[in-house]
């Protein structure tokens, strides 16, 4: 298996296992909450990201959030798309 087909599997585990978590937590909040709290969880990790990024490399704030906004956006978009089509 090459590198690059295994980075693809742990990002997709990862993402089955923050999704796994957020559907256990509708039992107790509404599903706006559970987006919030992981959007909000999200930036944190990012910022946390961020902050190690730059500790060992000249980082462009601006350009870092504008890197995260654009994937966020694209994201977004692709999930909607992905559950409201009719497939």
């Amino acid at each position: 298996m090459e590198v690059e087909d295994k980075l693809t599997d742990l990002f997709d585990i990862t993402v089955d296992d923050f999704m796994m978590h957020a559907k256990a937590k509708e039992d107790g909040l509404q599903v706006s909450q559970v987006s919030s709290s992981f959007l909000y969880s999200s930036a944190c990790y990012t910022g946390k990201y961020f902050a190690m990024k730059s500790s060992v490399e000249k980082v462009d704030i601006e350009e870092f959030i504008q890197e995260h906004k654009e994937f966020f956006e694209s994201s977004l978009r692709n999930a909607i798309k992905y559950y409201t089509s009719d497939e």
